[in-house]
């Protein structure tokens, strides 16, 4: 009798726990066949054994058996509801790409172990895979919760923070990444961008200028090591660097674009201008080169130009709060006599202030103006000329009306050029004199 089958006749003899036992060890070192045979001993003797059915599904996912992997660990839940055999039927689930029902099985196996790390971490898996971003994040968090030095779930965590603008957090995690494996490029990527984004230029700078030595030849840490420089306002730096992307990645708009702002910047103005050209003519250009050239074109006295591409802001991913009106935009054409046209802020407080002066001009043509800013604005602006009813950007619903018009966009609207800017001294309502005094009195000392 040789080696191999005095195991055989041994494990034949091996009580319940062991036998499984053996079968598990037998999986683990590829021996399929004598791991198949445990389990069949186990389930004579009980056929309704659930770790042998749990184990016979292993063998089958191991063989690439699918259909039989789920047959087996389906019925091992039935006997006994474990989290570690949702979790193989939720595995197997995922390779036949029935990731709801995956889901579904690792969101169970969660309820029946909720302290168990690992479990947490692929249910963040299966959740990124249906691209619920959002309940990943919370997913991995919760790794981190119960197992702090976590790499995988901080490094996940530290990319979809940084993909919802919650850079200060993406930080936190990302540091913990690199405590744990030091110099990894795609880590130093990652807290580059989120300190860029929090205005840590020479920290970003550094983390960039390290992934460039790791990886060399990565054409969006090139650009974004630009991006630092043009943002410390050293311009000439920035573009050898932008040059050395676009040698990578000639036709990247994100490239091209921070190249030509970088040209204005530098107050480049004519290579600036010849850039744009060269973008356009080769038909690279999207809803960012036309904002930026638009604003260079105003900071030069080009308003005409300037107003109309300022209109691109409508296409550019993640834009302003303007909502989606079934009534049709008013950009001057039509006679409003008699209509109710409503005002509604597309930017910022100070944009909202400046263009403000334009609303009594609308109320000239004989309209009736609602105007929607943001709450801070409601009561300096209530009672501006030619508002009959002035709105929060909260209040629900709106009152009716015929067309809308963008604040910011009332500047084109009129043809605004430099000459012709509205520029009555104090427009705006003076404040109530209990106000001013009692501002008076705060900021005097």
């Amino acid at each position: 009798m040789n080696r191999r089958e005095r195991r055989a006749q041994k494990s034949k003899t091996l009580a319940p726990a062991a036998q499984c036992e053996a079968g598990h060890r037998y999986l683990q070192s590829g021996q399929l066949l004598e791991a198949q045979l445990c389990c069949q001993r186990l389930l004579t003797a009980d056929p309704v054994h659930a770790d042998a059915l749990h184990l016979m599904g292993l063998i089958a996912f191991r063989a690439g058996q699918y259909d039989h992997a789920l047959e087996w660990t389906a019925r091992a839940i039935a006997q006994d509801p474990k989290p570690d055999y949702l979790t193989s039927l939720g595995t197997t689930l995922l390779r036949q790409g029935r990731r709801e029902d995956a889901l579904k099985a690792f969101d169970k196996a969660v309820q029946l172990k909720p302290d168990d790390a690992a479990l947490w971490k692929q249910l963040g898996d299966v959740l990124l895979e249906l691209q619920r971003r959002d309940h990943a994040l919370l997913a991995f968090q919760q790794v981190l919760a119960l197992d702090p030095r976590n790499r995988e779930a901080a490094c996940k965590s530290g990319l979809l923070l940084n993909e919802v603008g919650r850079f200060k957090e993406a930080v936190t995690c990302l540091n913990l990444c690199d405590e744990l494996l030091p110099d990894q490029a795609p880590t130093l990527q990652a807290r580059a961008w989120a300190l860029l984004n929090l205005r840590k230029f020479e920290d970003a700078f550094a983390d960039n200028l390290r992934a460039d030595t790791l990886q060399p030849g990565d054409a969006n840490t090139v650009n974004n090591i630009g991006s630092c420089l043009q943002s410390l306002g050293r311009e000439e730096e920035a573009l050898v660097w932008f040059d050395r992307a676009l040698e990578r990645q000639p036709h990247s708009i994100d490239i091209l674009n921070n190249k030509a702002v970088t040209f204005g910047q530098s107050q480049r103005f004519e290579e600036a201008f010849a850039f744009y050209d060269c973008i356009r003519a080769r038909q690279l250009n999207n809803a960012t080169t036309d904002w930026n050239l638009a604003l260079m074109q105003m900071l030069l006295g080009d308003f005409e130009a300037g107003w109309a591409g300022r209109e691109a802001r409508w296409t550019i991913p993640d834009p302003s709060p303007y909502p989606k009106f079934s009534q049709k935009m008013w950009l001057g054409q039509e006679s409003i006599e008699g209509k109710t046209i409503l005002v509604h802020l597309d930017e910022g407080l100070g944009d909202t202030i400046q263009f403000i002066r334009y609303v009594p001009m609308v109320a000239a043509r004989g309209a009736r103006i609602i105007l929607v800013v943001q709450s801070p604005l409601v009561s300096l602006l209530s009672q501006f000329p030619g508002v009959s009813q002035c709105l929060a950007l909260s209040d629900e619903p709106l009152p009716a009306f015929d067309m809308h018009c963008p604040i910011g966009t009332l500047p084109m609207v009129f043809g605004t050029r430099v000459d012709t800017i509205p520029a009555e001294i104090s427009y705006l309502p003076s404040p109530p004199e209990g106000r001013i005094r009692a501002w008076g009195d705060r900021l005097r000392p």
